[in-house]
């Protein structure tokens, strides 16, 4: 099966596109709540949504990551819809249930009612979600259009209204909102193209089990992107916490201009059968994520002390060098993604995906803790780094029988282009975040389309492009 160049590229770039904007809104974020909230208040939010997400995996369980792969098997999705949606609502019950238990054992509070309302807020959107349906019949951008206007209306929220320590509940529910709402109109796209199938009862615990290794996956991953976060907030505090959530969430907001890239290629590979074609997307996918994050990673630490100064309002000690290491984890992220989400996890190896990652979590907060005497915060961005990598390396390994072997020219390639930046950069050191990135921006284009004109070429020819050019000369 080749690969379906129109189709992906309109894919690639509508989602580039939102997430290009998308990351705009979170630094804008980020830099009104640290002056706004002051750094406990802000530190509480970010610890809070964290654990709202931890939660929100009870219910979410993988069902979307096994629907995408029984629909690649060749299932029909009606079924899929309603027997998720009866699972999800009765999970969500007892989560509910579960944590209004736990709650009597504590004195009721105002805010642990805010939360708990939050908690059924967010619960609510992901019982209707059902993106998984958008990706399987390839209608990603459309719902791209739609992010980046819940994204835009959130922002503009948190800018009228977010304006004192006092406004840290709201924060949250501006936040969490668009992904509510996304929820809601993938809901609508799914419901009013497959309608209600009958309820089989005797499937339903079937269906569970199937999707119990994505709900593992999913929840490790959860675990591994915020151990950190939990780890810095109980050692050093909730001041401690606000400040390293700000370099966090940017790396978080940077690793995630990826997510278009594997959106559109998930939903390529969900119609690959034959090894050989699993095997050119996978390597393309890798390429494009590598070309994304590479930069990143190599320019990291030329930018950092400026860039944390422009986002940030307030600053301490501690979170010197955060954003550099953080941003290293980000290869791993991709690794991560590229062998593990889709190619174990499509293909029918998601025990083996969970696998992989567990010696990564046990490693990440085992070394957070031998490491945070010696080295402080900067323990839990190395303890991140190595949990990724590790689990990144691992899964590579494992993907491996599925693909043939490792597409190591993409991987050698990039990171020689990102290595070359780096190593101009630190050669003319140059002063000012503009001219840095400017600088970095062309040495590093300009190495990676030397060293990847197979792929260069493939873009210049693609007849959208080929148009343009013929056009002008």
């Amino acid at each position: 099966m080749s690969i379906h160049r129109r189709r992906l590229g309109i894919s690639i770039a509508s989602g580039l596109l939102m997430e290009g904007l998308n990351k705009i809104s979170p630094l804008l974020i980020l830099y009104h709540a640290q002056k706004y909230l002051g750094l406990s208040a802000f530190g509480a939010a970010q610890f809070g949504i964290a654990w709202l997400e931890i939660i929100q995996s009870l219910v979410a369980f993988g069902y979307a990551n096994y629907a995408v792969a029984a629909i690649s098997r060749g299932q029909d999705s009606a079924p899929i819809l309603s027997h998720v949606t009866v699972l999800k609502t009765m999970q969500m019950v007892l989560v509910l249930a579960g944590v209004s238990i736990l709650s009597l054992h504590h004195n009721p509070s105002h805010p642990s009612q805010d939360y708990f309302l939050l908690l059924v807020f967010l619960l609510t959107g992901t019982v209707l979600d059902a993106s998984w349906l958008a990706l399987a019949r390839q209608k990603l951008a459309y719902f791209s259009a739609f992010g980046i206007i819940l994204r835009i209306g959130s922002l503009l929220g948190i800018f009228l209204w977010v304006r004192a320590p006092e406004d840290e509940m709201l924060f949250m529910l501006l936040q969490l909102l668009p992904q509510v709402l996304m929820a809601m109109a993938t809901a609508y796209f799914a419901w009013t193209r497959l309608g209600w199938s009958p309820l089989r009862v005797p499937s339903l615990p079937s269906i569970l089990r199937a999707a119990l290794p994505f709900a593992a996956i999913t929840f490790l991953l959860m675990l591994q992107d915020r151990f950190d976060l939990f780890l810095i907030e109980r050692w050093f505090g909730l001041e401690a916490a606000g400040a390293y959530a700000g370099p966090a969430k940017v790396v978080q907001s940077l690793g995630a201009l990826g997510t278009s890239v594997v959106a559109a290629f998930s939903a390529e590979m969900v119609q690959v059968k034959d090894r050989d074609s699993l095997a050119r997307h996978t390597a393309f996918s890798l390429w494009c994520m590598l070309a994304i994050a590479t930069p990143i990673v190599f320019g990291a630490p030329f930018v950092e002390t400026e860039a944390m100064r422009l986002l940030f309002t307030h600053e301490l000690q501690g979170a010197a060098g955060i954003f550099s290491w953080l941003c290293v984890g980000i290869l791993g992220q991709v690794f991560i993604t590229v062998f593990g989400l889709q190619v174990l996890q499509l293909k029918g190896e998601p025990w083996r995906l969970f696998l992989c990652l567990l010696p990564g979590l046990v490693l990440g907060p085992l070394l957070a803790w031998t490491l945070r005497s010696a080295y402080g915060w900067q323990a839990m961005a190395l303890a991140l780094v190595a949990s990724k990598g590790l689990a990144g390396a691992l899964v590579m390994i494992a993907a491996r029988p599925l693909i043939g072997s490792i597409p190591w020219s993409p991987i050698l390639r990039t990171l020689a282009a990102g290595a070359c930046m780096a190593l101009v950069l630190y050669g003319i050191v140059l002063q000012g975040l503009i001219l840095n990135l400017i600088v970095g921006g062309i040495v590093y284009l300009s190495c990676l389309a030397l060293l990847n004109q197979q792929k260069v070429s493939w873009v210049l020819h693609h007849p959208k492009i080929a148009r343009y050019w013929r056009g002008w000369f």
